[in-house]
């Protein structure tokens, strides 16, 4: 089963998680809203960060794809990406692989 939006949204707001996960689930939520094509899974989102950056996202390298990204062209995949570097403030040192996983793994098992 995918991880929807609507399962994030719901998430978000449930007492059944620890803090860190739902300001990471808000920052990721926040995070799919700025990005341009609309998004309803949270692996649509995982796999256009990755066609956008590459693969093995990392804090670092978002950072340096960030920096380096022509906002006369991409001003809301950065703007999308710069929320995401907030998620990775409650998951230090972890890829944006493992994140995914272990938001999807701990939300769908409460579903």
């Amino acid at each position: 089963m995918n991880l929807t939006i609507s399962h994030l949204e719901k998430a978000k707001d449930s007492k059944e998680f620890p803090p860190y996960i739902r300001e990471a689930i808000t920052s990721l939520l926040a995070a799919i809203n700025d990005w341009p094509n609309p998004i309803k899974e949270l692996n649509e989102y995982e796999e256009a960060v990755y066609r956008f950056v590459g693969k093995d996202v990392t804090k670092n390298k978002l950072e340096g794809h960030i920096a380096n990204t022509d906002l006369s062209k991409n001003a809301w995949q950065a703007e999308s990406l710069t929320q995401l570097l907030d998620v990775f403030d409650h998951y230090e040192g972890k890829s944006l692989k493992e994140i995914m996983r272990d938001i999807q793994v701990k939300v769908l098992e409460k579903h």
